[in-house]
C-alpha cells in the first residue's frame, strides 16, 4: 500500500473538532469500559489483609531521674523496634502455631518522643494476625532479656482481633487518573483518524489528490434557516435564490457558473451533466443553482432530472409534480411534444423536467433513444441544458447518460468519500463521456486557521 503524506494544508482542523464533538460518546463509552473493567480486575485481584495492634510501654527498673529514664528508655525503644522485626522472634511465632502456616510479617513503631512502642501483626487472616500478636508479645523477653536486664515493657493497649482489612479497596482515587488518561488517548485516536483520513478536506487536498481539475470551491450553507423549516424539518436545499442566502454561497455558485460556462463557450458545447461519486454529496443542488446562476445571465437554462431512481429536484423546488406528468414518463410515450411534460418557472427564469420514483425499468427508459432525440431537439431551444444524474456508486446510469452530453462535472462532497474512489470513478467517467470538465468541491467548511 502507498503511504500518504499529509500536508499541513490538507487538513482541517474544524473538521477535526467536530470529529471530537461528534464521537464525544465514544469517549465516553470508552471511559466508562475502561472503569469497568479495572473495577472488576482490581476487586479479582484484590487480597485483604488485616493487622492487629498493641500498645507497650518500655521502663527502666532502676532509675532515679525521670528525666534520665524517659532518655533511657527512648533509647531501648529504639533497639527494641529490632527486636521485634528480628528472624528469630519471627520464626518462634511460626513454630508455635502448628495448626496453621503463618503468613504474616511483624511490624514495629515507636510514638515519637515517648517511650511506647506500637507493635502489629499483619496477615491475610484476622485469627492469625490477633494469635501472632499474643504469641509475639509472649516470645520477644527470650530474645530482650540479653539486651537490657534492667528494661521491662508493659501492655498499656492489649490486642483485638481485626475486623476490617488494613488495606481497603479504594477505587475512587484512581479513577479520576484513569479516565484523564482514556479521554486523551481516545481524543488524540480520533484526531489521528480524522487527520488520516483518505477524504478531501480542503482546497489544496483537492487539487493535489484528484486527478481532475477544481472549477470552484462550495462552501457549506446551513438548511433550515426560518423557525417553520426547522420545525417541519424540511431540509430545504439552499437556492442562490432564496431570501435568506448567505452572500458567500451566492458568490460561490456565480463564480461556478462563470467557469462552466467560459468552459463551455470556448468549446461551443451546450449540454453537462452533474453527477457525483456518491449519494447524498450535494450534486442535485449544484445542478440547480448552477442553472439558476445562469438563467441569471439572461440565457435560456433547461434542467432536467436524470436521476430516475431517486429524483430530488420536485423536492427542492418544492413543486410535486402529478404522476404521468413526468419527464420520465415522456421517455416512455410515444409522443414527440415534450411540452407537458415540462414545467416553466417564471421567477427562477428556467424550464424543468421534473422526475418521479415511478418506473421500475429505468434500462428500458435509457436506452430506448427517447433521452437522445430530445437533448438534440432541445439544443435548438436553449443555450444550456444541465442534467442532474445519479451518483456513479449507485448505478451505471450515469455512464450511460454520459455518451448523451457534451461534458460532465463531478460534485465532491468535502470529507465524505475516500479520494481513491473518487479517482477510480473519475477514470470510469472520462471513458464514457466526451469530456470532463471539472470538479466542484462542495459543502466545504472552513478551516479554522
Amino acid at each position: 500500500m502507498q503511504e500518504r503524506n499529509i500536508s499541513f494544508d490538507e487538513i482541517n482542523l474544524r473538521l477535526v473538532v467536530m470529529s471530537v464533538l461528534r464521537n464525544l460518546w465514544v469517549v465516553a463509552l470508552l471511559c466508562a469500559s475502561v472503569l469497568l473493567c479495572y473495577t472488576g480486575y482490581a476487586k479479582l485481584t484484590y487480597e485483604p489483609v488485616y493487622t492487629a495492634k498493641a500498645t507497650l510501654m518500655v521502663s527502666a527498673k532502676d532509675s532515679t531521674s525521670a528525666y534520665n529514664s524517659l532518655t533511657t528508655t527512648q533509647s531501648m525503644a529504639s533497639v527494641f523496634v529490632e527486636v521485634f522485626q528480628s528472624n528469630v522472634l519471627l520464626e518462634k511465632v511460626k513454630q508455635q502455631m502448628p495448626d496453621q502456616k503463618f503468613t504474616g510479617s511483624i511490624g514495629t513503631t515507636t510514638i515519637p518522643e515517648t517511650n511506647l512502642l506500637i507493635v502489629s501483626v499483619t496477615s491475610p487472616s484476622p485469627q492469625m494476625s490477633f494469635q501472632g500478636l499474643n504469641l509475639v508479645l509472649q516470645n520477644y523477653e527470650s530474645i530482650s532479656e540479653y539486651l537490657f536486664a534492667n528494661a521491662q515493657l508493659e501492655v498499656i493497649k492489649d490486642p483485638v482481633i481485626p475486623t476490617v482489612p488494613s488495606n481497603p479497596l479504594n477505587l475512587s482515587g484512581r479513577y479520576s487518573m484513569l479516565v484523564l488518561i482514556t479521554a486523551v488517548l481516545s481524543v488524540g485516536l480520533i484526531v489521528v483518524l480524522q487527520i488520516f483520513r483518505r477524504t478531501v478536506q480542503t482546497p489544496a487536498s483537492a487539487r493535489r489528490n484528484i486527478d481532475a481539475r477544481v472549477l470552484r470551491v462550495i462552501r457549506h450553507e446551513v438548511k433550515n434557516k426560518t423557525l417553520r423549516a426547522k420545525l417541519r424539518q424540511k431540509n430545504i436545499a439552499p437556492l442562490i435564490n432564496g431570501p435568506l442566502i448567505s452572500k458567500s454561497f451566492i458568490e460561490d455558485n456565480l463564480s461556478l457558473c462563470s467557469s462552466v460556462e467560459y468552459h463551455m463557450r470556448k468549446r461551443n458545447q451546450k449540454v453537462i451533466m452533474v453527477t457525483s461519486a456518491g449519494e447524498n454529496e450535494g450534486k442535485s443542488t449544484v445542478a440547480a443553482n448552477l442553472a439558476l446562476a445562469l438563467a441569471e445571465k439572461n440565457k435560456r437554462v433547461m434542467l432536467l432530472d436524470c436521476d430516475f431512481r431517486k429524483p430530488s429536484l420536485h423536492k427542492i423546488f418544492e413543486n410535486p409534480v402529478p404522476k404521468g406528468k413526468t419527464f420520465s414518463s415522456y421517455l416512455l410515450q410515444d409522443t414527440q411534444d415534450p411540452t407537458p411534460y415540462l414545467l416553466e418557472l417564471p421567477k427562477c427564469g428556467i424550464t424543468v423536467g421534473l422526475s418521479r420514483p415511478e418506473h421500475k425499468n429505468i434500462t428500458e427508459l435509457l436506452h430506448n433513444g427517447k433521452l437522445r432525440e430530445f437533448l438534440q431537439q432541445a439544443r435548438q431551444e436553449a443555450d444550456y441544458i444541465v442534467l442532474d444524474t445519479p451518483p456513479m456508486l449507485a448505478a451505471a446510469d450515469s455512464e450511460t447518460i454520459a455518451g448523451l452530453v457534451d461534458t460532465a462535472m463531478v460534485v465532491v462532497a468535502a470529507d465524505f468519500m475516500p479520494v481513491s474512489v473518487i479517482n477510480d470513478w473519475l477514470d470510469h467517467l472520462r471513458g464514457s463521456a466526451p469530456e470532463l470538465c471539472g470538479i466542484v468541491l462542495n459543502n466545504y467548511k472552513k478551516n479554522l486557521l
